[in-house]
């Protein structure tokens, strides 16, 4: 029984984690993504993006979490110098440069897709490799994309906290 309980602390605890690591928006006026979305018709919506880099670094790709799915991102589309990837199992899009990086003091727009999802928020990463050492840099950020509305983490939270509901319980039963 000790095990049970132990197990239900571990999913609470986890679930916590991955609740504040998705929703840790601390950008630090380094990168911005802006999205605008529209109506495309037949049931779609148009995302655009434009990537500003207020920061004194180069930054080589960004990528956006959305609903891991095979139709959520269609028509995906990079301006040159640029490439665009979408991975369905994990639920990423990334813009990636292909000969131009997202430059200190540049905004960059032309990243485009449509998605029979509706926006809502999500979570950005900006990537950039460190000029000494070259091990990799991240900043992350919030911005709108094809989501579900309710984080997944926050169904792992209620399964644990239920776990430890129903621990408490049966160990209140068994004491009495």
């Amino acid at each position: 029984m000790k095990n049970s309980l132990r197990f239900a602390k571990l999913l609470v605890l986890a679930s916590a984690l991955l609740s504040a690591l998705g929703f840790s928006g601390s950008v630090h006026g380094q990168i911005t993504l802006s999205a605008t979305i529209s109506d495309a018709g037949g049931g779609l919506f148009s995302y655009q993006y434009s990537v500003q880099n207020t920061s004194p670094f180069d930054f080589s790709a960004i990528s956006i979490e959305v609903i891991p799915e095979p139709e959520t991102v269609q028509n995906l589309v990079a301006p040159i110098d640029f490439s665009a990837f979408f991975d369905s199992g994990l639920g990423e899009v990334d813009f990636v440069e292909d000969t131009q990086n997202f430059a200190a003091g540049t905004t960059v727009g032309g990243f485009s897709f449509t998605s029979p999802f509706a926006p809502q928020p999500s979570t950005f990463t900006a990537l950039r490799f460190d000029e000494n050492s070259g091990d990799p840099v991240t900043v992350t950020g919030s911005v709108l994309a094809p989501q579900i509305p309710e984080p997944a983490s926050v169904f792992f939270l209620g399964v644990g906290l239920a776990g430890l509901a129903t621990r408490t319980r049966r160990r209140g039963l068994v004491a009495r």
